[in-house]
């Protein structure tokens, strides 16, 4: 039966998620992520296992090249091109938007001189470095919020920019895209999000968002590992103010190879000055074929669902949670209080199951290719650490 017109958007995708979720074999999925055998990984925040398409990809490219040389450039970049097209439609943006860039410090840089002189920047003080870093490295007098709870007042004074990640690594707070980029509509402020918490794990439409620039690095939810950081950044913005840096392929024709003026692109690609990257975008390839045969609605439904039974699991053994809790408000990242947080984590990756400490806490990060045996597993190893 068709769903009804009258439902919300995002409770019909959550309804679809849930729906296909029981249908998919995840026991066949986790048969996608070797690294997996013998060890429970619920440290993606940190770093997530390589899925075995974007291996795939890579070694296709590696063994092009060292059988048979340079012959396959042009293909690379009709490949690069798919790929592009591909991410352009999982984020709801045009392909022309997107640079491929080797990790989220490089793309970070690159707005922060996009968006130079602009005024006071806004950032949370527990943000990751390579969301701040670029503003203070440039000067810029950067106002640091304690609290997420404190975004709405700071951006009533209109500042020039928020920088953001759209969930918090040290937390697990999810950040209200629809309400905050609103808010920096209404006052004028150009909004800078890292999404390399959530792209892979939570759905991200910029369709109808007014953002500025959005990056993430692969190596996390992705799957892609390490070597590729998209960037996306609104196409009027690089028209308005030019690339901040250049190189040959920063032109308008790259292949007229003009080197004594300047007639340079306005498309994001340009951004990517040189060759591309093309192992890191061609693993990106990869995941996001990977991404596509599950389904990003089946993937939120799957993490809803053990995070669900994670703090099922937390909350009868007495354990405290210090992570959003509102569903509106929580990502797959759980941080938990114990005792000695880096002596049990070394405990724990000793027993084979892997988390991070971060602060006063562990940090577990749950992800589709989970299953209860692993929570299971976690508990029991865990348990002897509690005093």
């Amino acid at each position: 039966m068709a769903s009804s017109p009258h439902v919300p958007p995002l409770r019909a995708f959550a309804r679809r998620g849930r729906e296909k979720a029981l249908m998919t074999d995840w026991n066949e999925i986790r048969t996608h992520f070797p690294a997996l055998q013998g060890r429970v990984d619920l440290n993606t925040a940190g770093g997530g296992p390589m899925c075995r398409e974007a291996f795939e990809r890579v070694r296709q490219y590696f063994d092009e090249f060292y059988r048979e040389g340079n012959t396959h450039w042009n293909v690379w970049l009709e490949r690069v091109e798919h790929t592009r097209q591909k991410l352009a439609g999982f984020l709801g943006v045009a392909p022309d938007a997107i640079a491929f860039l080797a990790n989220a410090s490089q793309g970070l840089n690159l707005v922060a001189d996009l968006l130079a002189g602009d005024g006071r920047v806004v950032a949370l003080s527990d943000d990751f470095p390579s969301v701040t870093m670029p503003w203070l490295g440039r000067g810029r007098d950067v106002e640091f919020l304690d609290s997420p709870d404190q975004l709405d007042d700071a951006l009533r004074k209109s500042p020039a920019v928020l920088a953001v990640s759209l969930v918090q690594y040290k937390t697990g707070f999810r950040l209200d895209l629809d309400r905050v980029s609103a808010l920096c509509q209404e006052h004028g402020t150009a909004l800078v999000l890292d999404a390399t918490q959530a792209f892979g794990v939570i759905s991200i439409d910029l369709e109808p968002i007014p953002f500025d620039a959005l990056v993430f690095s692969a190596y996390k939810w992705a799957t892609a590992g390490y070597g590729i950081a998209p960037l996306v950044v609104r196409r009027s913005l690089l028209e308005e103010r030019g690339l901040p840096s250049v190189g040959w392929r920063s032109a308008r024709e790259p292949y007229d190879l003009e080197s004594t003026k300047l007639d340079l692109t306005t498309e994001a690609r340009g951004l990517e000055l040189g060759h591309p990257p093309f192992a890191g975008v061609f693993a990106l390839a990869g995941a996001l074929e990977l991404i596509e045969s599950i389904g990003l609605a089946a993937i939120e439904a799957r993490v809803a669902h053990l995070l669900d039974e994670l703090h099922r699991g937390l909350e009868v053994r007495g354990i405290p949670i210090d992570s959003p809790r509102a569903h509106n408000a929580r990502s797959p990242i759980t941080m938990i209080r114990v005792p000695d947080p880096a002596a049990t984590a070394a405990a724990l990756a000793e027993r084979n199951v892997f988390v991070s400490a971060r602060g006063e806490g562990l940090r577990v990060s749950v992800h589709y290719y989970n299953n209860e045996d692993d929570l299971e597993t976690f508990f029991e190893v865990l348990t002897p650490h509690l005093g």
